[in-house]
């Protein structure tokens, strides 16, 4: 015994040195074995350096201490080992990452979140991420709580873009990334883009975004080709400003947006329940633009100098944009109180978007028939699937409900009720009907219960993002629901 004891002292150091504080100068290599990193001061990656951080590593920040990028980060996580910048201070937040470098960073599998600015100009923008005449690519990443209300004037939530891009084509990109939550006092409640070119959104979701004076999710301010493409904005608003999820002002804005999903966005006391377009030139092809509210106009909004082309969407039409092949109906989505916007079997959305769309010869769409299911696209961010494999039956001793939450990044919770005893089996399938996970496996007792699904399949290992369903067998009644996973 001891021994043991003696053992377990000898250890006690060396798990304390599982942790590393930093602060100052850094470049080279941070490990997942030096986590979790506390800074404890100002971070600077130096002119010409670069700063590698591993998948799985956490970065937290003991103070309102910002990270300055004059070289070159890659923080390159992966899927089930992100990297984490966070604080333990909430309240009080952090500083954010603020580059400012010829060099392109990258960022992949992060979650960044309760970054939050103070100060005057350029601090009060950007309250995670702030390009100054700068570009990154970020993909996978995550975007949670940010803020930017730093001397009441703070824009771009989650991120601040000035003078980003090239006019010989895009640089900074965010792909498959999610803004939950982010405010700014400003305008641009997840992103605000000022003077940029060619930025690139794909594959994004932006969600319960909001600000003061435009933009719940988005606003851009003299942006020249900014493409939003497979894009969800849902539940984003603005008080007291135009465009609930998206806002233009400045002048001679020029943007795409292509196969999205806007609903359930609000201007509390402006124009333009989803986009307000002022100054600016936007084309519209095989979006889905519905139920969104705002004080005097609802949906999309010309506002002075606003011009739109609108083709292949459903939504209403206002008054002064051009386009054709455009209907305006219930697009019938599955569950939007559960922001699950994928469509139901006979929306008539389904089929009714385009697989090739040029003006002139800027094609904007250009799709290959394995690229989409049916004789055509569908409109909105998330192509209808089939089930193959998964039967539903009528429930007439057993019901199972919806998951909560969904979408969900890492667990979800299914529930079902039993009105007798019964063998029942739960297992998940991905969209092509290939089992995925049985989780449950057994008699169970008549009753409510719940079970919680990982994201993992039977071999342990993460799935990818995307649409899975749950099959519920009990007895000889089958029901089964449809599952968001996201990252």
């Amino acid at each position: 015994m001891k021994r043991l004891a003696f053992v377990i002292l000898l250890l006690i150091p060396q798990l304390a040195l599982s942790q590393t504080s930093v602060s100052g100068n850094q470049s080279g290599l941070w490990t997942s074995a030096g986590s979790p990193y506390l800074v404890m001061g100002e971070l600077v990656i130096p002119p010409g350096q670069v700063l590698t951080i591993e998948p799985g590593v956490e970065v937290n920040f003991q103070g309102h201490f910002k990270f300055y990028v004059y070289g070159n980060l890659q923080a390159l996580g992966s899927d089930g080992e992100n990297i984490l910048f966070t604080t333990d201070n909430q309240s009080i937040g952090w500083g954010g990452i603020r580059i400012s470098s010829s060099a392109i960073s990258n960022l992949s599998f992060c979650r960044i979140e309760y970054g939050k600015t103070v100060g005057d100009y350029p601090d009060i923008h950007g309250g995670a991420l702030a390009l100054f005449g700068s570009d990154a690519v970020v993909s996978n990443c995550v975007f949670a709580d940010n803020d930017a209300t730093g001397n009441n004037g703070g824009m771009g939530g989650a991120v601040y873009a000035n003078g980003t891009g090239s006019a010989s084509g895009p640089l900074t990109r965010f792909i498959d990334c999610r803004f939950i939550g982010n405010h700014c006092y400003g305008e641009g409640g997840a992103i605000k883009f000022t003077g940029d070119m060619n930025s690139e959104i794909s594959g994004c979701e932006f969600i319960a975004n909001d600000c003061g004076y435009g933009g719940g999710a988005i606003s851009c301010y003299g942006v020249e080709g900014t493409r939003i493409v497979n894009c969800l904005f849902a539940d984003n608003y603005t008080m007291y400003g135009n465009g609930g999820a998206l806002n233009t002002l400045g002048f001679s804005n020029t943007l795409y947006m292509v196969n999205c999903t806007l609903s359930g966005n609000s201007a509390v006391t402006g124009e333009g329940g989803a986009i307000n377009l002022a100054y600016a030139s936007a084309y519209f092809v095989n979006n889905i633009i519905y139920s969104n509210s705002g004080m005097y106009s609802d949906d999309l909004n010309l506002d002075w100098g606003g011009n739109a082309e609108v083709y292949y969407s459903n939504l209403v039409m206002p008054a002064g944009a051009t386009g054709s092949d455009n209907i305006n109906v219930d697009p019938e989505f599955v569950d939007a109180v559960n922001l699950d916007f994928h469509l139901q079997e006979g929306s008539d959305c389904i089929n009714a978007g385009t697989a090739y769309f040029a003006l002139g010869e800027n094609v904007l769409v250009d799709l290959s028939p394995d690229q989409y299911v049916g004789s055509a696209p569908d409109m909105g961010a998330f192509e209808y699937t089939p089930v193959t494999g998964v039967s539903t039956g009528s429930l007439t001793t057993c019901s199972m409900y919806q998951n909560y939450p969904n979408p969900f990044a890492l667990t979800t919770s299914i529930s079902y009720n039993l009105e007798s005893d019964s063998f029942v089996r739960i297992k998940v399938y991905d969209v092509q009907g290939k089992e995925i996970r049985t989780i449950v496996n057994g008699h169970r007792a008549a009753g409510g219960r719940s079970v919680v699904w990982d994201g993992l399949n039977n071999s342990g290992q993460r799935v990818g993002t995307g649409t899975y369903f749950a099959r519920m067998q009990a007895g000889s009644d089958v029901s089964s629901i449809r599952m968001l996973l996201t990252r």
